[in-house]
């Protein structure tokens, strides 16, 4: 069975002492890991461990383009301290050529990267995810939806990414896989092997709305409606069956924005829809 994750639902620019009391409401939930455990790095590192393992849950991963406390981006070295630290083994790769060109670059045709550009970074993901694994590290690469409609040579960029690879490794952020016209349940076994971890989001269909909440909306970047885990257009049964069926340890709830729910409605909602289908703890 899945152990349940989520990634956000974290009020941002709130101090280490509201953080943690929100990780401590989310455990009781049922929830037994968080994404991006950087935060736990801040203040006696043994300490916040200890009161999480308290609560029930623990950091999942840290991400591998992390940036040291208001100073430069870490070296893979101090990226895998930070992971031996905290105790963890998957690093996160979600910034790439097709992320920047979905949500930067405001998807627009003219400013496509280039089949050399992804291939190039794709070349670096796997050096780095070679160096991590000698550490004991997964590198996981994060997709959205630009994966599977960024076409190179009549090839979807993420069957070029998985074919010139064998050490990275993927978070299939199922979601975003269903949304870019592909089906996360076959995807799911036909990557035997290569996903280190699950992203379960879910979306309305039909909708299109503008990129953000409130005033962080960006301009000109438009994706579905997100909604809360099992009540979208995501086969919700089907993936986590798959993702039972091949040993894939994690099941993360991600929800870039609310919909009607706020975010512990929504994870109160998203972690009983998952446990319902039977395959998650």
């Amino acid at each position: 069975m899945l152990k349940a994750g989520f990634i956000g639902f974290t009020r941002f620019g709130g101090d280490q002492e509201e953080y943690f009391n929100t990780l401590k409401e989310y455990a009781e939930i049922g929830f037994k890991g968080f994404e991006n455990g950087t935060s736990v790095l801040r203040g006696d590192v043994d300490e916040n461990l200890k009161r999480l393992n308290e609560y029930g849950i623990l950091p999942i991963d840290i991400g591998e383009q992390i940036h040291g406390f208001g100073g430069p981006a870490a070296t893979p070295e101090e990226v895998v301290e930070a992971a031996h630290k905290l105790g963890v083994t998957r690093l996160t790769c979600f910034n790439n050529w097709a992320s920047t060109w979905r949500f930067q670059r405001e998807g627009k045709e003219e400013l496509k990267p280039t089949y050399d550009e992804v291939m190039t970074q794709t070349e670096e993901f796997e050096k780095k995810a070679a160096f991590y694994a000698k550490e004991g590290l997964d590198l996981m690469y994060h997709n959205h939806d630009a994966e599977f409609t960024l076409l190179y040579r009549g090839t979807e960029l993420y069957k070029l990414i998985l074919a010139n690879t064998e050490y990275l490794k993927f978070e299939l952020d199922c979601g975003w896989a269903t949304y870019g016209g592909s089906d996360p349940v076959k995807l799911i076994h036909q990557m035997k092997g290569r996903i280190s971890a699950l992203h379960v989001k879910d979306y309305q269909p039909d909708t299109l709305v503008q990129y953000g909440m409130g005033e962080r909306k960006m301009e000109n970047v438009w994706t579905p409606q997100f909604t809360a885990v099992g009540s979208g257009a995501l086969d919700l049964i089907g993936c986590l069956k798959a993702g039972d069926e091949e040993g894939i340890e994690w099941a993360i709830v991600e929800q870039d924005f609310m919909n009607k729910l706020t975010p512990k409605q929504s994870l109160t909602c998203a972690y009983y829809n998952m446990k319902e289908t039977g395959y998650v703890l």
